[in-house]
């Protein structure tokens, strides 16, 4: 049996439940053809690339398990049918990979920090001048 890797993005509204329950039924198809899931990590709703089903964010989760063609095959078959899939892709991966972490937290800005607002704009000497304290070279 070879090491596998499926990233799956659950439409949004879906619900926590709704996701739970697409988990375990993914966990019951492979463990049907003959798999095993080792782990299953929460990536938790992020932002799209681009618009799927005029949708801007998806749920992801990534299920990793060892399994055969066979096991990719019917667990791809089920992804493609459900309404609650936006995308998925199972990638065959290194057995000795060390296991999956869940991803870092985004930082999240103050407000006006990093968004070229007024509020997060620097002070002090370095500061920038106003247009007014400009100085032009006089020409002679």
């Amino acid at each position: 049996m070879r090491s596998y890797e499926a990233m799956i993005a659950y439409h949004p509204d879906t619900g926590e439940t709704g996701v739970k329950d697409q988990l375990e039924r993914a966990k019951q198809i492979i463990a049907g053809a003959g798999g095993e899931v080792s782990q299953t990590v929460d990536w938790g709703s992020r932002d799209l690339a681009y618009r799927i089903e005029k949708q801007r964010r998806g749920q992801f989760h990534v299920v990793a398990f060892r399994g055969t063609g066979a096991t990719v095959a019917e667990l791809e078959r089920n992804l493609r049918i459900s309404d609650h899939v936006l995308r998925y892709i199972t990638v065959q991966v290194d057995p000795n990979k060390p296991t999956l972490e869940p991803p870092r937290p985004r930082r999240e800005f103050a407000p006006g920090e990093g968004d070229g607002s007024e509020g997060g704009a620097p002070t002090g000497e370095g500061a920038a001048m106003d247009s007014g304290d400009i100085e032009s070279p006089e020409l002679s």
